[in-house]
């Protein structure tokens, strides 16, 4: 499988797709060494590094982590910190 239908599982795993937050990280990571639980981990380390389980990151499957190190270096060129509900709420009152 290509890493771009894995980034596609992966989104589709750890988006909310319907709803009023819609396009916003679940509120919990999916399960452990899923695609979903790489870009979940990857995305929350912008937006919220607090909410990271280093147990999900540190028990990925080569396949999860090389997801997880694409995502991460997306990063680097995309704003990815507003994805969290909580951090915005932070934010929106200066906290953070």
């Amino acid at each position: 499988m290509e890493l771009r239908d894995k980034l596609e599982i992966g989104l589709q795993e750890a988006i909310v797709s319907i709803g009023k937050n819609k396009g916003m990280l679940k509120k919990k990571c999916p399960p452990m060494d899923t695609y979903g639980s790489a870009v979940w981990s990857a995305i929350q380390s912008y937006s919220n590094p607090y909410k990271v389980g280093f147990g999900h990151i540190l028990f990925m499957g080569a396949e999860c982590k090389e997801l997880y190190d694409y995502v991460r270096q997306v990063g680097k060129h995309v704003d990815l910190s507003t994805f969290d509900r909580d951090a915005n709420a932070l934010r929106s009152i200066g906290i953070w």
